[in-house]
């Protein structure tokens, strides 16, 4: 039997941001900080993608919206990282689908189904169950922030899409536009840049931002949107699967429960 077209170029995204996790906590195990990790990965993927577009194309609000919502996301999921570690900070990450869909609610631009009714609830059941596994409720809060965060991401994508700018315009707008703003969180930290920090950085650059996204759109225009929300939620499975193998990270059983009815859910609210 074979694959549909594009299935593989999903995968292969999906995988590479499940390594986000692992990657930066041994960046802090060896001296990262989060605020550099950050505008490095800006800086780099900038350098690298503006000479493939026109500069004129992102210079309007959306895209420097993108790019402030894309800093809010990263710099949220990476500080999380620290506190729940790689594993469960990639399942929280995927609360993101009910706050798009509390979103498509609030701006009526989606209607209601029993099935989206049955995912919202199912993810908090889930999270529910993690935090009877001595989750404080500052972790509890800093991982519904990070998916908060996504699901911005994820809108602002959605409506530049609309604007119909080109998906290299899209990841241009998140790296070019993060990286001023990167520079305040700076000012208020440290300008010390750390070795860890710098390496840690570029890999964000290449493996979480330029390559996944190039091979998730490129997956999703091959198969369809349905197809690539759906695989894209393979990514908590494999950070888990890595952290167990890389950072030999086990998850309780209540942890591994919510774990699984959220991505179950996140997967049921994408059909």
């Amino acid at each position: 039997m074979k694959l549909k077209k594009g299935i593989t170029d999903l995968f292969i995204s999906s995988f590479l941001w499940g390594t986000i996790g692992i990657a930066v906590q041994i960046g802090y195990e060896e001296g990262a900080n989060p605020f550099q990790m950050v505008m490095i990965r800006s800086l780099i993927s900038s350098i690298l993608i503006l000479p493939l577009i026109k500069i004129r194309r992102i210079l309007n609000f959306p895209s420097i919206l993108l790019g402030i919502v894309t800093l809010a996301f990263y710099e949220t999921y990476i500080y999380t990282i620290n506190y729940l570690g790689a594993s469960l900070s990639a399942v929280f990450l995927y609360t993101a689908p009910i706050w798009v869909l509390l979103y498509s609610l609030i701006s009526k631009s989606e209607e209601i189904n029993l099935r989206k009714i049955i995912a919202s609830f199912s993810v908090f059941l889930g999270v529910y169950l993690m935090y009877l596994s001595n989750i404080t409720l500052k972790d509890l809060y800093l991982g519904l922030a990070s998916g908060l965060t996504y699901a911005l991401l994820i809108i602002q994508s959605r409506r530049l899409q609309l604007r119909r700018m080109t998906n290299i315009e899209i990841i241009a707008s998140q790296s070019l536009w993060s990286f001023p703003f990167s520079l305040i969180f700076l000012f208020f930290n440290s300008f010390g840049l750390t070795v860890a920090s710098i390496y840690t950085g570029v890999y964000l650059a290449l493996f979480a931002t330029l390559l996944p996204y190039y091979f998730f759109y490129k997956g999703m225009g091959e198969s369809d949107s349905v197809t690539a929300t759906v695989i894209s939620t393979l990514e908590p499975v494999f950070t888990i699967i890595l952290a167990f193998f890389i950072l030999h990270q086990v998850l309780t059983f209540l942890q591994l429960l919510g774990s699984l009815v959220i991505i179950v859910s996140a997967v049921l609210v994408s059909f």
